[in-house]
Parts: C-alpha cells; structure tokens; sequence
C-alpha cells in the first residue's frame, strides 16, 4: 500500500512537471508522446494498481486475523476446557464432607 501511495504521487508529480497540468487523459491527445509524459502515465497507473491491491488485502488480512483471535478467545474459555477448574472453596467443603462421613 505504501508503495502503491509512493508511486501515485511520483507518477502525479512527473506528469505536472512535463505537462503542466493535472488532467492525465486528455494531455495523451494534445500532447506528443515522449518518455517522461509516458513514464508519469505509468507511474500513476501502476501506482493506482498498487494501491486498490494493498486496500483490498489490508480488508482480506483484517478478516481473516480477527477469525484467528475469535477461536483463540473461544479455545481459552474456562467452561469450553474439559478439566474442572476447581476453587479452594470447593477443596475446604470437599474436605469438611469427608470429615463429617469419619
């Protein structure tokens, strides 16, 4: 994405300096091709490319981590575990019934 970014504005900027103006397309008509108003034409192009891609798998990327930490959070949940997780509350009443039955 930030090279997407980087390539956008340098293909902007070569083609404000050679042309003089902003429009992209309509100077391709006016004006005769030469290297740099093609090279700035290619610059933007590729860099719009970049760009949408790098949005596109930031979405892609977001979704697929936030599955992840979902069944993180659902495999570290105490009452998912088979192992009862036992309080020394319920140790004492546990050692308080067995003296009683004695």
């Amino acid at each position: 994405m930030v090279l997407g970014i980087n390539l956008l504005v340098g293909g902007f900027v070569v083609t404000i300096l050679t042309v003089g103006q902003a429009p992209l397309f309509p100077f391709m008509l006016s004006q005769p091709l030469n290297s740099s108003t093609v090279l700035g034409l290619i610059l933007t192009l590729v860099g719009f490319c970049l760009l949408c891609a790098g949005f596109i798998l930031v979405v892609y990327y977001d979704r697929e981590r936030s599955w992840f930490l979902g069944e993180i959070e659902k495999s570290t949940k105490i009452k998912n575990r088979k192992i009862r997780v036992r309080t020394a509350h319920d140790i004492l009443e546990e050692l308080v019934e067995d003296k009683k039955k004695d």
